[in-house]
């Protein structure tokens, strides 16, 4: 927040609330602003009490005069009555005086809840914050309005929301589409105004949806060009590898000649390097997704046996600590399928089975319904919060957080638009706490007896 901003904090609790104000306050003591914070519903004492809880030398500030306590009687109401105009003479001639002082600006928060009281009207309320915004751009000061949601009707902070060209909602900090200029909340405006100011608002809010959109765009052509870029080199470094092992071995007929040290690094070097090429190969594939280039190669699949072939694969490679696979016996089950992307596919979703399972048995299962093959894939591990359950599918999302898991959040999105290309689907049914179970579901397209042949 910078000076000339005027912002509304519409708070349900007193957590937001301070979570809002403490940083503003701390941050204009920074910054050698004086900071005003106008009471109603706490006391001073209460305001105290919390910024010293969040660090800040009240007494200290107080000495100096860069922060100030006052009460709805010494600020909004001095008068004995609430008058706008008196309201914003009195703000700035505080403003001035900081100045005068040596201060670099003047940031005010104050409890709106005095104007439910009979000194004001409600009109007045909003006459006042519609005017601010002629005193507050272009000055050494900004202002934090608090508006408890609880305390206020519907209408006034509808009203209040009109007023203020940002709004501060939970932690974000919003431009708001919802601001009108003091002459429009005033209704000093005439209709051709109003409507200048609807089609400023429109391209306002489509320049800024452009600007999204191409910063997307930019990104996504990065990573496509990044990723294609690191392939080649990782390709020759993936071959040095194998061949220093293939001629590890073949220098080393017997185990007394063998040097364990140079073996294991190459293992790890090896395993590290397959985990570099997937992380590649995840960002080529979205490279080609968002392309639209992602093409299939129909042939002749069992899911069952391509199921069991991944399993045992993952068994080897994702499994290094040995969680159990549990896989249901089951017949063949035969369709024109990728038989490479559905290997992909399937392996994602046990890799996500083994980062969330909790070291616990994963069960697979395949079967047909009516025209559909569907793969089950169940863990019984932290499970999914039931706004979680879309979200995980999307780019770049995990379940957790990214400093509790590794990965780059691409597996489930990948794995979603391998089912999509194919006309099926993938959903997840999940408990917090109790597991989740990924189903894949393909149509059953059954291959001609030239396709098997």
């Amino acid at each position: 927040m910078t000076h000339g901003a005027h912002c509304c904090l519409v708070y349900e609790s007193p957590e937001q609330q301070w979570a809002a104000i403490l940083p503003f306050i701390t941050a204009g003591l920074m910054h050698n602003e004086v900071c005003a914070y106008i009471t109603d519903d706490r006391s001073i004492l209460e305001v105290r009490h919390a910024l010293q809880a969040h660090g800040v030398d009240v007494d200290a500030h107080v000495r100096r005069k860069a922060l100030t306590f006052m009460t709805k009687r010494e600020a909004y109401l001095s008068g004995g009555s609430f008058s706008p105009s008196g309201m914003i003479s009195f703000l700035g001639d505080t403003v001035r005086q900081a100045a005068a002082n040596g201060f670099s600006g003047f940031r005010v928060t104050g409890e709106m809840t005095w104007a439910l009281g009979r000194e004001c009207g409600c009109e007045d309320v909003v006459e006042y914050e519609a005017l601010l915004n002629d005193f507050f751009p272009g000055s050494r000061s900004l202002a934090v309005c608090q508006y408890n949601r609880q305390r206020f009707s519907a209408e006034l902070i509808r009203d209040v929301l009109r007023t203020h060209p940002v709004a501060i909602l939970g932690d974000q900090l919003c431009s708001n589409l919802f601001y009108e200029t003091p002459a429009m909340v005033l209704g000093r405006e005439s209709a051709e105004q109003r409507v200048d100011w609807m089609m400023h608002q429109l391209r306002h809010f489509r320049a800024a949806e452009e600007n999204l959109e191409r910063a997307v765009q930019g990104r996504d052509d990065f990573l496509g060009v990044a990723s294609h870029e690191l392939n080649t080199p990782l390709t020759a470094l993936k071959l040095q590898v194998q061949g220093l092992q293939r001629l590890l071995t073949q220098r080393a007929p017997g185990p007394e000649q063998e040097d364990p040290k140079l073996i294991r690094a190459l293992g790890r070097t090896d395993r590290q390097m397959r985990r570099l090429s997937k992380l590649v190969s995840d960002l080529l594939d979205v490279s080609r997704i968002n392309a639209r280039q992602l093409t299939l190669r129909h042939e002749a699949v069992d899911l069952q046996e391509l199921v069991e072939e991944a399993v045992e694969s993952a068994s080897d490679e994702l499994s290094p600590l040995s969680v159990p696979f549990s896989v249901q016996p089951g017949t063949p089950l035969i369709g024109l399928w990728d038989r490479s992307r559905l290997e992909q596919a399937v392996t994602n979703l046990l890799s996500n089975a083994l980062k969330y399972g909790r070291g616990r048995p994963v069960r697979v299962r395949v079967f047909p319904h009516e025209d559909k093959a569907f793969l089950e894939v169940e863990d019984w591990g932290i499970g999914l919060r039931p706004e979680d359950r879309s979200r995980i599918f999307e780019r770049f999302e995990r379940a957790i957080s990214s400093s509790e898991i590794s990965g780059l959040g691409l597996g489930l999105f990948i794995t979603r638009e391998i089912a999509r290309a194919h006309g099926g689907t993938v959903d997840v049914t999940s408990t917090l706490g109790e597991g989740s179970t990924f189903t894949l579901k393909l149509p059953i397209i059954p291959p001609s007896p030239l396709t098997q042949a």
